[in-house]
């Protein structure tokens, strides 16, 4: 990457969605989060922000969850954010639709981001799919997404690539800081 301003998104890693299936990612999010803070990297909570009448519970036959203000909303204590951390609230998938953070990387300048969390083939592929089409340079580093499901992680790892996506593991992009 060239050294434009960047920032690290970290995708719906709150109580009610981290389970077994993302353990694995807390230590390497939470090493990229270090070294990003140490070089001044802005990083970004995007948050899954739901009212316990969505629709999206109807529509995709799930129980409430990541209802605003309750526990399971909260950031898990690992990955807790610093007071220089911005946190956006998303009620959709995207972590752009119908939120503020477009609006706070232009201000900031940032060019580039680094895209991690849960879901890849849900908010974390949203996600990457709206930074890419209003014109971020988007990496993600494979090694901090997470999915119950191994097959469509890695097939969503495979359709990034038409997009030329970058994908790095976090160990080879902190020395680029």
């Amino acid at each position: 990457m060239s050294q434009k301003p960047k920032s690290v998104i970290v995708v719906d890693m709150q109580k009610d969605n981290v389970g077994r299936y993302c353990l694995h990612i807390i230590p390497k999010i939470r090493f990229l989060l270090e070294k990003a803070r140490e070089k001044g990297i802005l990083v970004i909570y995007s948050c899954d922000t739901r009212f316990v009448d969505d629709k999206i519970f109807v529509r995709l036959n799930m129980k409430p969850h990541t209802l605003k203000g309750s526990e399971g909303w909260k950031i898990i204590d690992e990955l807790k954010p610093s007071e220089k951390d911005f946190i956006v609230e998303k009620p959709m998938l995207s972590a752009f639709f119908s939120s503020n953070l477009d609006f706070l990387l232009r201000e900031r300048g940032v060019k580039e981001l680094i895209v991690c969390g849960v879901r890849t083939e849900g908010c974390v592929l949203k996600t990457v799919l709206d930074a890419f089409e209003l014109g971020y340079d988007v990496t993600i580093p494979v090694d901090c997404v997470a999915s119950p499901s191994p097959e469509n992680h890695e097939s969503t790892l495979k359709i990034l690539d038409l997009l030329k996506i970058r994908k790095t593991v976090v160990e080879d992009l902190v020395k680029e800081f």
